[in-house]
């Protein structure tokens, strides 16, 4: 287990004095406790653990999921699944301890919710894109009853749903070939996996980004892979959350935040003069 998990943290990169922090939790087997009791009945009451005291529980909460990453690459071994793919999916547990610093400035993890996807084998990184297991429920996913016609893969299909990783460049080229990766992967590691396309729920899909955003730069771009795109999730700050790291309630909340970059100016000069921000939801038909 040390060398694998030495390895592990290694590969996707952990900061070594987050791991140290985590280790003590799997030397005395606490770890393994809560890896085996999310494992069996999820991980829901991980929240309210987390709140009654956050910088005890994110070290746990961390070493607890160095161990499912563990468990679960015995399923990458059985389905001859390469490694650099269940290194670059766990690399998440990196992205999350990362953010969990930036927010709260706490070590360890917090968004167990989210990883559980990954543990659970049902979503994988395939170069600069995540794709997970997915069935379309277009109302759950916030897609205005009126628009959902529109939309290439139809309700209540098999798909692959896509999720874009911080932490990395939003290279055009790269993210077409990450989709053709994909094709190419289920196809190859879950041919049993029948699916009618790719949907994605994002920001960077938001419509509106092109009113404030160049229309050659990549954000924008983003949606020139999708043969559908329609606006969700009308109002939120989500855009905000990812350039400046912080959570707002209220346009005014970012007055004073930086403007380092021309993204970040143009952002906040849209936001404080009214502009409207949320999320686009885009599909992508491979049946056609």
């Amino acid at each position: 287990m040390e060398v694998f998990l030495n390895n592990l943290v290694k590969e996707i990169q952990l900061s070594g004095s987050v791991y140290r922090l985590a280790l003590p939790h799997i030397e005395s087997g606490r770890a393994k406790i809560l890896a085996d009791k999310i494992q069996s009945n999820g991980c829901l009451f991980c929240s309210a653990e987390y709140k009654k005291s956050p910088k005890e529980f994110a070290p746990l909460l961390l070493a607890a999921s160095l161990l499912l990453a563990e468990k679960v690459y015995k399923k990458y071994r059985e389905r001859n699944i390469p490694d650099s793919i269940f290194y670059d999916t766990m690399s998440d547990i990196t992205v999350w301890a990362n953010t969990l610093k930036r927010e709260e400035n706490i070590d360890g993890i917090k968004n167990i919710g989210w990883l559980n996807n990954h543990f659970n084998f049902e979503l994988f990184k395939i170069g600069r894109m995540q794709y997970q297991f997915f069935k379309t429920n277009y109302a759950v996913s916030g897609v205005p009853l009126l628009k959902i016609r529109q939309l290439t893969v139809k309700n209540h299909r098999n798909a692959l749903n896509i999720h874009i990783p911080e932490g990395e460049p939003l290279d055009f080229e790269e993210c077409i070939k990450s989709l053709n990766s994909a094709k190419n992967f289920f196809a190859k590691y879950f041919p049993e996996y029948k699916f009618d396309g790719f949907v994605c729920d994002s920001w960077l899909l938001d419509p509106n980004n092109a009113l404030f955003i160049d229309k050659t730069k990549n954000i924008v771009k983003f949606s020139e892979l999708f043969d559908t795109v329609v606006r969700t999730r009308h109002n939120n700050f989500e855009i905000v959350r990812r350039l400046w790291g912080k959570k707002i309630h209220y346009a005014s909340d970012i007055e004073n935040f930086s403007e380092n970059t021309n993204l970040q100016k143009r952002t906040k000069k849209y936001i404080l003069s009214g502009g409207k921000t949320g999320n686009g939801y885009g599909t992508i038909n491979i049946l056609k």
